[in-house]
């Protein structure tokens, strides 16, 4: 093995084991010490580059890289890696609020990775599919898109998936209503994450089971769990996954009485999420601040916040939750 390839494969190596532990700015600081030229010539090395710049909140520079990766792969006949990029392309379309584009990405790699027998991929392409079935108030549909994930990534191996699916799976029982459930896969996400390694991933989880405690009437505990979240996205610099924190702090500490403080919190989180083009959580942001303003006797502001974030659920196509908000604008204060 020549010096060349061995130095490309210890920089892949060192690439992986960043992203595989969560540690997306750091990955973001090595890759852009390195000359774009070795980025530009390696398809993976690209993705793992857009992945990471998304992750941080970047989407321009993301979706940069995921199409030199996607370009690169298509040019040498690697269908894995161009299956993954069109997934990873749906992603960042799904985190800047254009679904539909999304759904188009996701079925078109969901296509590609089960001609390839790339179970892995499968099992993301579902994940996000489920998704946006949650997103649309489908309920059923997304449950049967995350067992049809939980079933492939089991095949490939991947705790990590299967985490991520769990996490998932929690927030759609969630949405249901069904507490009980929501709290089994909440569970049992944060377990397969923590066996995963990927800290990033193992907060992410966490945080999710916060807010279903904090639901079921259990804030002492939900506000413990997620600043331990928060502290760990802090740690990795995760932005991103630090301002989803913030919502679910605000939920645990309004459940706790400290209404001032999780209000101030609710609109921190609405400004990073508009700075970090986030558009699903400012609407969530936006719908548990209506709330709590009613709450608090602000009912005209209250009604003005949640019209705004309808508008926002609505761009989103996530019917369900704009009628739950048309619904709360109609009741008097």
């Amino acid at each position: 093995m020549n010096t060349d390839v061995r130095e490309s494969i210890m920089v892949l190596d060192k690439a992986r084991s960043f992203f595989d532990t969560g540690q997306h700015a750091a990955l973001v600081e090595y890759l852009a010490g390195l000359p774009p030229v070795e980025i530009e010539r390696s398809p993976t090395l690209a993705l793992l580059f857009g992945i990471a710049h998304a992750r941080m909140g970047r989407h321009p520079e993301g979706e940069r890289w995921v199409g030199v990766s996607l370009e690169l792969a298509r040019q040498r006949g690697d269908r894995g890696v161009e299956a993954r990029a069109l997934n990873v392309k749906g992603a960042i379309a799904l985190e800047s609020g254009r679904v539909e584009d999304a759904a188009g990405f996701f079925m078109r790699a969901l296509e590609e990775a089960k001609r390839e027998g790339d179970h892995s991929t499968v099992g993301r392409c579902s994940n996000n599919l489920g998704i946006v079935a949650n997103l649309r108030g489908d309920h059923g549909r997304a449950i049967g898109s995350y067992a049809m994930a939980l079933a492939a990534f089991d095949q490939a191996g991947l705790p990590r998936g299967v985490a991520e699916t769990r996490h998932n799976l929690a927030i759609t029982y969630r949405d249901q209503g069904n507490l009980p459930k929501a709290l089994e896969a909440a569970d049992s996400a944060v377990e397969e994450a923590g066996a995963a390694g990927d800290r990033a991933l193992a907060a992410q989880t966490r945080a999710g089971r916060a807010e279903i405690r904090t639901l079921s009437g259990d804030a002492p505990f939900g506000l413990r769990e997620v600043e331990l979240a928060l502290g760990t996205h802090r740690e990795l610099g995760d932005v991103v996954g630090e301002a989803e924190d913030l919502r679910v702090l605000a939920a645990a500490l309004a459940a706790l009485g400290e209404t001032t403080q999780a209000e101030g919190t609710l609109l921190v989180v609405i400004a990073r999420a508009e700075q970090h083009e986030r558009p699903l959580l400012a609407a969530m942001a936006r719908r548990d601040l209506a709330h709590l303003l009613r709450r608090l006797g602000r009912a005209a502001e209250a009604t003005d916040v949640a019209l705004t974030a309808r508008a926002q659920f609505m761009q989103l196509g996530a019917a369900a939750e704009a009628r739950k908000l048309d619904e709360f604008a109609a009741k008097p204060g």
